[in-house]
């Protein structure tokens, strides 16, 4: 595909804000620079505040986004960089803004830097609009592929800096710790992912866990543990935490100080053998020997714990467990929860992942017509297919917010959206594109809970009609 834009150093002063901007409420199209600037401004949530700060106190380092910038009729108008474009001309003129103290904040502020109109931005411009638009659906609708970093990655950035503070150096060390341990794999990734962390982090971070087992931390910031126990403790912990567990009724999230405690004092060999035990008995073995364990949450009647992470190797992860009847489609889902992998490796296959994601969507919705008496016509869409199902869903009394995000799948009117069932078909026939392993899992991700509401209605149908076969 030809490159359609070029690469340039403009000034700021021939920049243009877009006034087009999602940010803005339509009757601010064809307002004045003043005041778009000003609607930045006025909006605490926008920060402007905070990113003047942030731009003079990095003022020396290079730019690390471009601004995207559409070429009309002799204007330069920015597309995406709209907020950085704002705080920019700020600086270089404090009295775009009506706010008296943001004046006098900014004034001080451009005293430390060297600006004025002819301050120059890195800019990527196109002529051809849509070009340009291709950069906001990335950037606001699939948050440019990235995937934020949490406790854990923070903590270990910040101790190798050596910037860490004493919680953060507890976490690396225990996190060491937690990887080493004699445990499924599978297991460590999931109380160190989104989800269990912050959980896991409230028991063996406070005063409590630090009087329990020993801990302290010497000048080179090793931490040294007097409780010969403390392996065997950390796996209760961890178990307990995957399970959803309570004390004294209470989730581990609400849970004070005296209860942690409580909860930590009260770890004994007995449970060392509890979480053995129930770990061997929720460990399986597939027709290719590989093992995959699942630890049931204590609040969901032993079916399935749902943590999400970017993290995994295929596109369902592991905890997510659905009973499919059908054949071809229950062979579609395990290879695409224990076959197809879409990790960094070279022997993944996104591109594959992709299609049979799509496929699997497909003749899920068929399926479950099938099943509730309706057929299909030929020449039914998908998107067709999915307001369907939705309405038959939704008569069964389904909370209707679980369904936004497969709506979203199936709408005609957010074909651009990231979600959009246009964006599969081009797994599929586009040449061109080819889906990243953090786009599918997180595509994934937000249409799971719509697949659990489909199998769990059609495995409660299924159910039923057992249960009045043997009546019968």
């Amino acid at each position: 595909m030809k490159n359609k834009f070029i690469k340039k150093d403009i000034s700021i002063k021939g920049l243009s804000l877009w006034d087009e901007n999602a940010r803005f409420p339509d009757k601010y199209f064809s307002k004045t620079e003043k005041e778009l600037i000003g609607y930045f401004v006025s909006k605490k949530d926008f920060k402007i505040n905070e990113f003047s700060e942030e731009v003079v106190k990095e003022f020396d380092l290079p730019q690390l986004e471009k601004l995207v910038v559409y070429e009309f009729n002799g204007k330069k108008i920015v597309l995406e960089g709209n907020r950085r474009l704002a705080v920019y001309k700020l600086l270089n003129d404090p009295k775009l803004t009506d706010d008296t103290k943001l004046q006098g904040k900014l004034t001080g502020l451009r005293s430390k830097i060297k600006i004025d109109d002819n301050f120059k931005l890195e800019c990527l411009i196109s002529k051809d609009k849509e070009q340009g638009l291709r950069y906001i659906n990335r950037k606001h609708l699939r948050g440019n592929n990235e995937v934020s970093w949490g406790d854990n990655e923070r903590a270990h950035h910040n101790a190798r800096g050596g910037n860490a503070n004493q919680k953060e150096l507890l976490k690396v060390a225990i996190t060491k710790v937690i990887k080493d341990l004699e445990l499924p794999e599978q297991l460590k990734e999931q109380v160190l992912g989104h989800g269990f962390v912050t959980t896991l982090w409230r028991l063996v971070e406070q005063k409590p866990a630090w009087s329990a087992f020993g801990f302290s931390l010497d000048k080179s910031g090793e931490l040294k543990i007097t409780d010969k126990d403390f392996k065997d403790k950390l796996k209760v912990i961890i178990f307990d935490v995957l399970q959803k567990g309570k004390y004294n009724g209470k989730l581990f999230s609400r849970l004070n100080v005296k209860d942690i405690e409580g909860y930590l004092g009260g770890i004994t060999k007995e449970d060392y053998k509890r979480v053995s035990d129930d770990i061997k008995k929720q460990t399986k073995t597939d027709l290719f020997g590989k093992e995959s364990t699942i630890i049931a949450s204590s609040g969901n009647n032993g079916n399935r714990s749902n943590p999400k992470s970017s993290l995994r190797d295929y596109l369902i992860p592991k905890t997510c467990v659905f009973q499919i009847h059908e054949t071809k489609i229950n062979n579609i889902y395990c290879e695409l929860k224990n076959d197809l992998l879409i990790d960094d490796s070279k022997k993944a296959v996104p591109n594959a992942v992709g299609v049979l994601f799509r496929v699997f969507l497909e003749i899920s919705l068929d399926h479950y017509a099938k099943m509730n008496s309706h057929g299909f016509k030929k020449t039914d869409t998908i998107n067709q297919k999915i307001s369907w199902v939705v309405k038959s869903l939704e008569g069964k009394k389904y909370d209707k917010k679980k369904f936004n995000n497969i709506n979203k799948v199936g709408s005609a009117t957010g074909t651009k959206s990231y979600l959009s069932i246009e964006n599969f078909h081009e797994y599929v026939h586009s040449v061109t594109t080819q889906p990243t392993s953090s786009e599918l899992k997180g595509k994934w991700d937000n249409l799971q809970g719509f697949f659990e509401i489909l199998w769990g209605d059609l495995n409660k149908k299924a159910k039923s009609k057992k249960q009045y076969a043997k009546k019968k």
